[in-house]
């Protein structure tokens, strides 16, 4: 078998080490405790005088979806987002595919069924009063 001249084992090298830093840089972390399908409600905290409940999947790939069902006035709305999310230093990462900004909250595992999330940037917007939980849904 014949040796690759200098001029192209450097070329080689330099794209391979190209593409091992494109595919690590945006990779991003997730918290194994927060994959699988979550609900949650919560009623007058984040919005006076709205209700709402959601469904959410987190995959291992960092993708979501949810669906909210909201109430306000006796008037029912649904709607479904999907996106990105990830954690990193205790802190949870959510992008949805339908705007630019990045929420994100501190979370805490308390135990395998619950999880608390307490933001702190939501909508572009610095916000710390927002705080809810997340309850696993079991399917078995």
């Amino acid at each position: 078998m014949k040796k690759l001249p200098p001029f192209f084992r450097t070329v080689a090298l330099a794209v391979f080490s190209l593409l091992v830093f494109s595919f690590t840089i945006d990779k991003k972390e997730q918290d194994d405790k927060l994959i699988g399908i979550w609900k949650g409600f919560e009623k007058d905290r984040q919005i006076e005088g709205v209700e709402k409940h959601w469904i959410q999947q987190r995959f291992g790939d960092g993708t979501y979806m949810i669906m909210f069902t909201t109430k306000e006035d006796c008037e029912v709305e649904t709607f479904t987002e999907k996106g990105k999310w990830w954690t990193e230093d205790g802190k949870f990462y959510e992008s949805s595919e339908s705007t630019k900004d990045i929420d994100i909250y501190n979370y805490e595992v308390k135990n395998d069924e619950v999880v608390e999330f307490k933001s702190i940037r939501l909508s572009g917007e610095n916000n710390v009063t927002y705080i809810f939980n997340d309850y696993k849904l079991d399917l078995k």
